[in-house]
């Protein structure tokens, strides 16, 4: 395969991620990314987390990266396009932004998702998304997100809308 001897990955539009506090507060290095995907040729997009041992193994270079699936596009939940990622300080929830194209299916927009940690079942996905926001604009695009410090206030931000203005 001529991207295999490349050493490409078959993860598409990786463009955010995010530490997973949880994780850190453990001493353990965790992070989340999503991959976009294409909605308009049906190749959902999905959240992956890397974990790469404890901080001073991460430090070393000395542990053995391991990746792992933690939200996968295109499921009964409606997420299809994950695009940027934050995690809430405190609760290990992450909140999910999406990157949707507005005209597939039925016309819709980009979506926010508070996605659960991964519990003690035998997987490490997330044991479930609830959809939190929508943006009725379907010129707008929401383009990441932050939690404050006490993870009690969360700053969106916004661009292309309508009005020709950034957002936030």
């Amino acid at each position: 395969n001529l991207g295999l001897a490349a050493g490409v990955t078959g993860y598409y539009r990786l463009e955010d991620s995010d530490l997973d506090p949880i994780a850190l507060a453990k001493g353990n290095v965790r992070f989340c990314t999503p991959s976009t995907g294409d909605e308009t040729n049906h190749l959902y997009g999905e959240v992956v987390c890397v974990t790469d041992g404890t901080v001073k193994e991460a430090e070393a270079n000395s542990a053995t990266p391991e990746v792992q699936p933690f939200e996968i596009g295109g499921t009964s939940e409606g997420i299809n396009m994950p695009d940027n990622i934050a995690f809430q300080p405190g609760s290990g929830n992450a909140v999910l932004h999406e990157d949707a194209e507005t005209g597939y299916g039925s016309p819709h927009n980009n979506d926010l998702w508070d996605c659960l940690p991964a519990g003690a079942d035998q997987d490490l996905l997330t044991d479930g998304c609830v959809r939190i926001g929508t943006l009725n604009d379907l010129t707008s695009e929401l383009t990441g997100g932050i939690f404050d410090a006490t993870g009690t206030q969360f700053y969106v931000s916004i661009q292309h809308n309508i009005r020709g203005q950034a957002t936030i």
